[in-house]
């Protein structure tokens, strides 16, 4: 008997967490219904290589970015677009200006880069103190190798060129938690997830893989490897007010 009791009342809880979370899923509380379907955010990143790229790379850093679309009709689905800008390498050289200009020097700084555009449904917990989600995406990926002379009193870049570059399709999933506070103007809330991001096989340079030549050619050992990472960040995401 007190394992039947113990069966029903499992069955009713399992019950009520399932009709509070279709609930959640399919209608907004009054307190959510405030905000407007656009959401913006913007943060840190990090990537973690894997595979032949890590034994290539250490890690990438750099900054990322999204916005999301929520359908009032479905409150957990979203269509989101994101942007990341990633840098995996650098390196600085005080140089002459030109053979024939050897006595004005500038700083070459080249960096190793990876941008990235892509697009993908979201499904998110619309409301409550914690929203865990889930995405699916895919996009295009881009790998480059870019130097730039900087004067070296401070004026900035005067000059710059692609040495290397390689891109192509991109795809992958992700998922993450969002903690939200309620603004005067805006809900804004604490976005800290994680992404797989598949880039298949890519060409690129590392510090180190452009040689100067003493005839000022440029001497080049590209690394052609699989260059799938995850993707970890840390961003603020705003959902502004609705207009009266």
């Amino acid at each position: 008997m007190v394992g039947r009791r113990s069966a029903f009342a499992a069955a009713a809880l399992l019950a009520t967490f399932a009709s509070q979370t279709r609930a959640q899923i399919f209608s907004l509380d009054e307190s959510t219904r405030r905000f407007g379907l656009w959401s913006f955010e913007v943060g840190g990143q990090m990537a973690e290589p894997l595979g032949g790229f890590r034994s290539s790379i250490d890690r990438a850093w750099g900054f990322g970015g999204s916005v999301r679309r929520q359908f009032r009709s479905v409150p957990a689905l979203r269509l989101r677009v994101d942007g990341a800008w990633l840098n995996y390498g650098n390196e600085k050289k005080t140089v002459p200006l030109s053979p024939t200009l050897n006595r004005v020097v500038v700083d070459m700084h080249t960096l190793n880069n990876i941008a990235l555009v892509t697009g993908g449904p979201e499904l998110a917990l619309p409301a409550g103190p914690v929203r865990p989600y889930v995405h699916a995406f895919a996009g295009y990926s881009y790998f480059y190798t870019q130097s730039s002379a900087d004067g070296n009193d401070g004026t900035g870049s005067f000059a710059s060129s692609t040495n290397f570059d390689d891109g192509g399709w991109t795809k992958g999933w992700g998922l993450g938690v969002r903690i939200p506070a309620s603004l005067k103007t805006a809900e804004a809330a604490l976005d800290v997830g994680g992404r797989r991001t598949f880039n298949g096989v890519r060409t690129y340079l590392r510090h180190g893989d452009i040689v100067d030549q003493p005839d000022g050619s440029l001497l080049f050992t590209p690394r052609t490897t699989t260059a799938d990472f995850w993707q970890y960040h840390i961003a603020i995401s705003v959902t502004p007010r609705r207009g009266r």
